[in-house]
């Protein structure tokens, strides 16, 4: 009972009326951010009509194939992908902090959606005031809200940072790390820093790392650590959000 009130109630007193929106004016700066992201993902020109405009929020950590299966997702249901980490590179090259990163990325989703089309956010919504923040958000537009989780067994997320770019956003942030990889160590600490709210150590067999029973409700659960498996589990998950 007491996360039920913590997730869905507090919120809105506390959070929303309090913390989050209170003062969410955007900079100039942020203002350019904002539309130059518009502008790439070509909100104005939205051509593509859904019968129930709806905003996906993933939930999961780095190396959990979030983008992955953001970008498929997309394509099933003609959403647009806003990606936090996008925003951040932008913000950081006009010289501003991240701050405002959620609501640019909330702005675009509300701006998507009246043009009555699909978006997913790409960032993670493990933070309880970043879903309370889009539930008030997406109430107030009268569109649907879905979360979908991506997890995946603990080393092969590890096997990924550690293999594949970590992208612009890690690759140029601040570090006293003079590796030519550095991107690969900095995704490593983000990783290990929200590991907690994410998975929960099971002591059993030599122990493994598991995905951790959330407090909200999940749309869908998408484990990706076969990619023929979750390929076909995104593809369940299109037909589960439009039935046909």
């Amino acid at each position: 009972m007491l996360n039920i009130l913590a997730e869905y109630v507090l919120p809105y007193i506390i959070i929303i009326g309090i913390v989050v929106h209170q003062n969410e004016k955007l900079t100039k700066k942020e203002q350019v951010v904002q539309a130059q992201i518009m502008a790439k993902l070509g909100v104005a020109h939205i051509k593509l009509m859904s019968p129930q405009p709806t905003i996906i929020a993933m939930v999961g950590l780095v190396g959990s194939g979030k983008s992955s299966v953001a970008d498929l997702l997309a394509g099933h249901i003609s959403a647009l992908v806003v990606k936090g980490d996008t925003i951040r590179t932008a913000l950081r090259r006009e010289g501003e902090r991240y701050e405002r990163t959620r609501a640019i990325a909330e702005n675009i989703a509300l701006e998507v959606v009246k043009h009555s089309s699909n978006v997913i956010l790409d960032s993670d919504f493990i933070d309880r005031k970043k879903r309370a923040s889009i539930r008030e958000k997406a109430r107030k537009a009268g569109v649907r809200l879905v979360f979908i989780r991506t997890h995946c067994d603990f080393d092969v997320m590890l096997e990924r940072i550690c293999t594949n770019d970590p992208g612009e956003f890690f690759n140029n942030a601040s570090s006293l790390s003079k590796a030519p990889d550095k991107g690969k160590y900095i995704k490593m600490r983000e990783l290990d820093r929200r590991k907690p709210h994410h998975y929960r150590w099971l002591n059993q067999g030599g122990g493994k790392w598991i995905p951790k029973k959330l407090p909200f409700s999940i749309y869908y659960d998408i484990d990706t650590t076969n990619r023929i498996s979750w390929t076909r589990h995104v593809e369940l998950c299109a037909e589960k959000l439009f039935p046909r």
